[in-house]
């Protein structure tokens, strides 16, 4: 039986040798770029010849994968530049010149591959051309005749999409991609979505409708992945002359090589692959088997019922995105945004009364960020700043001379003052530095009796209450201290762990006269916030016990810990 032949350039050999197994392929190239930095620099210039590797009989393929991200640079070679068994009266050679480096054929090679493969309409159906994207090259060729007395100079413009229909827009690299809503786009990239790269973006084609009186969005073009600013960045695109399906960068190329043969190509365009279109037509339900219609359609039901689920917790999803948003406010934002996101967590956490006071001058002087009012206790004012390195003295201390002048307003030394620092809010939480004040800083708002705190702080303390280590009302008055604020629970030491077992799900430690028991609840603290783990075992040289108090045990809990250095003992269960 005739094989489908495919044309492979710079493409890897193990894809190669895949599709070897089935088609009849040919690995060549588009062109491989020619160092000549040492020859511009000796003479200014350097002649060359093209070095692509096109199977002879390249009209005769229907298939071709190109990877423009794969080529390879080799260095100058005077015997492979030079023109041999001349016939006529021109000899041309293609012009690098100083102070070019490197001279790239690619881009003159894919002109020559439209050409041959008759993209142009010259061949009796469409080729299929699969390419691997990559940033849009233009290079303008000087070529030369050197025959003769006098050289005649030519040029041709020609870019690495010249052997496809080019939609191109921007270079324009990212990861961040989102799967098209249709199914040809789900089924090729449902995968592979983390593992995506693109460097190009396309537009979508017009054409125009005599019906509507204008032109629309080619229909025959369809969109397969598109970046986070909605542009295109892979798609699929029909014409007269050519099936273009251009993909993404990712590492498991023949993965998804694969997928596209089997479950798109053979599908819909089966009539290219003699070899395997006996077994694609049995999958149209024209002739399906006994049984095989309703379990078709079961499992459309069953995919209907998940999707309708997945649908629902998205929805949640982004309504808790919304409700919370407060809590990733408080870690990234600054200026009145981080303001406005501290009186939302505040009043959570039960400050009612805490309002926004107005960033207008008093003599000279700033107010307060914000203000609560504390009823009997007095007034707490709270200076906030969203900062990317760390608090300057003169920072840290600001909030000081508010509270000396609302004291003597108010005629009474009741007024609480509060520095909040979102501080480095250009990194991640856990990669700034904790805490953000140094022991002088720390040791000044002590003598000056106002507190210190930064917004990490708070994002694990919101944990912290809801898992019932701390109330609310406990971490309101803690906010109230003087120096370095600080909300760590009390809780009871168990002891230290000295050795982790079965993936950190057994704990050793050793006990003084500390009771405990199965189905107890421990706790360990990892970068501020405390998490509760149970008691499913208890093992004491090497026997299985229900409690213990002194000695080396072994601790099986429910889960996997990290490498903590203190376990806790929490005395009565705490509901989530």
């Amino acid at each position: 039986m005739k094989r489908t032949k495919i044309c492979c350039l710079n493409i890897k050999q193990e894809i190669c040798d895949y599709l070897s197994k089935t088609f009849e392929v040919y690995n060549g190239c588009l062109g491989k770029i020619v160092d000549v930095n040492k020859q511009n620099h000796q003479q200014n210039y350097t002649y060359l010849l093209l070095n692509h590797d096109y199977p002879e009989n390249i009209h005769e393929y229907d298939v071709f994968i190109s990877d423009l991200s794969n080529f390879e640079i080799i260095e100058y070679k005077n015997e492979d530049h030079q023109l041999n068994n001349i016939v006529g009266n021109e000899a041309y050679y293609f012009v690098s010149e100083a102070p070019a480096t490197h001279f790239n054929p690619i881009p003159f090679g894919c002109g020559l591959l439209k050409e041959k493969t008759c993209v142009d309409g010259k061949n009796n159906r469409p080729i299929i051309n699969i390419i691997f994207q990559y940033k849009k090259q233009s290079i303008n060729y000087k070529i030369r005749d050197t025959a003769g007395y006098r050289h005649n100079d030519t040029s041709y413009e020609g870019t690495n999409y010249s052997h496809t229909k080019d939609f191109t827009v921007d270079n324009k690299y990212g990861k961040e991609v989102k799967i098209c809503d249709n199914k040809i786009a789900k089924i090729i990239f449902e995968n592979f979505t983390d593992e995506i790269e693109y460097h190009q973006t396309f537009k979508h084609p017009t054409k125009w409708d005599d019906n509507a009186g204008e032109s629309i969005l080619d229909p025959n073009f369809l969109p397969l992945l598109k970046n986070k600013s909605g542009q295109i960045v892979s798609y699929m695109w029909i014409s007269e002359y050519e099936i273009a399906i251009m993909l993404p960068q990712l590492k498991s190329k023949k993965q998804l090589l694969d997928i596209l043969f089997r479950e798109v190509l053979f599908q819909y365009f089966s009539e290219y692959f003699p070899e395997i279109e006996t077994k694609t037509w049995t999958r149209n339900h024209q002739y399906y088997l006994p049984e095989q219609q309703r379990l078709e359609i079961e499992k459309q039901e069953i995919t209907k019922k998940y999707q309708e689920e997945f649908d629902r917790i998205d929805k949640e999803l982004e309504a808790a995105a919304n409700k919370y948003k407060f809590l990733h406010d408080i870690l990234i934002e600054t200026g009145d945004k981080l303001v406005k996101s501290v009186i939302t967590y505040l009043k959570w956490l039960g400050f009612d009364n805490a309002i926004e006071k107005d960033k207008t001058a008093t003599e000279g002087l700033l107010e307060e960020d914000i203000q609560i009012d504390l009823g009997e206790k007095g007034l707490l004012i709270i200076e906030v700043k969203g900062i990317n390195g760390t608090s300057k003295d003169s920072e840290c201390s600001q909030i000081s001379k508010i509270k000396y002048r609302r004291s003597r307003e108010r005629k009474r030394f009741d007024v609480f003052a509060l520095y909040i620092v979102n501080n480095e809010r250009n990194i991640e939480p856990l990669k700034r530095t904790i805490p953000p004040f140094n022991d002088n800083q720390i040791q000044d708002a002590i003598n000056d009796d106002r507190g210190l705190m930064y917004t990490w702080q708070l994002f694990n303390l919101y944990f912290n209450v809801k898992n019932g280590f701390i109330t609310k009302e406990e971490a309101r008055n803690r906010i109230l201290q003087t120096g370095l604020v600080d909300f760590t629970p009390t809780l009871k030491e168990l002891g230290k762990p000295y050795w982790f077992y079965q993936n950190h799900t057994i704990i050793c430690v050793e006990l003084q006269n500390n009771l405990i028991h199965v189905g107890d609840t421990l706790a360990y603290e990892k970068d501020g916030r405390y998490y509760l783990i149970k008691i499913t075992e208890i093992q004491q040289d090497k026997k299985p016990i229900n409690e213990a108090s002194d000695g080396k045990v072994g601790i099986k809990v429910n889960e996997k810990v990290p490498e903590i250095k203190t376990l806790y003992f929490v005395k009565q269960h705490i509901n989530d």
